[in-house]
């Protein structure tokens, strides 16, 4: 039976992570079939991105898709200061409606933050998970590839 952490930080419980089932793992597959193997800009992939963001360093760039630069760089220009940092101009436009729907790392983030909500699982073992997930998958399929490649030369 699963038992409810108590946040130390916050008026919030949730489940470990180690305690995800199978129906909770099928849909968090759903989850990462949709946003697997999406270059990231800062780490290999955007899944890894976002988990590096959320579990570690707190620097939202580090969540971004290569898309999602490119789209900030050719619509938000006019937000960033002299030395190319982000003025508070920038969050005021990214928070506005119009440019969401544009931007990968918030799509794909929201995507993770409503299976967090659903099964009360903390986020940040969410983001880690689902791209160690897509990390796994992605070596079995090399591993796979490797295997038959070797396979024929040895007949």
């Amino acid at each position: 039976m699963r038992k409810l952490i108590k946040s130390k930080y916050c008026d919030e419980s949730y489940y470990a992570i180690n305690t995800i089932n199978a129906v909770e793992t099928a849909e968090l597959q759903k989850v990462l079939n949709k946003w697997k193997n999406i270059e990231g800009d800062y780490s290999l992939t955007l899944l890894q991105g976002l988990a590096h963001y959320k579990c570690d360093s707190g620097i939202q760039t580090d969540a971004y898709s290569k898309a999602d630069v490119l789209y900030l760089n050719k619509n938000f220009k006019q937000y960033y200061d002299d030395e190319g940092y982000e003025t508070d101009a920038f969050y005021v436009a990214l928070a506005e409606a119009k440019h969401e729907n544009n931007l990968q790392f918030i799509m794909c983030g929201w995507d993770i933050q409503k299976f967090c909500t659903k099964y009360k699982f903390n986020d940040e073992e969410v983001f880690s998970l689902i791209a160690t997930m897509e990390e796994e998958q992605e070596c079995n399929v090399h591993n796979k590839l490797w295997g038959h490649i070797a396979k024929s030369y040895i007949k």
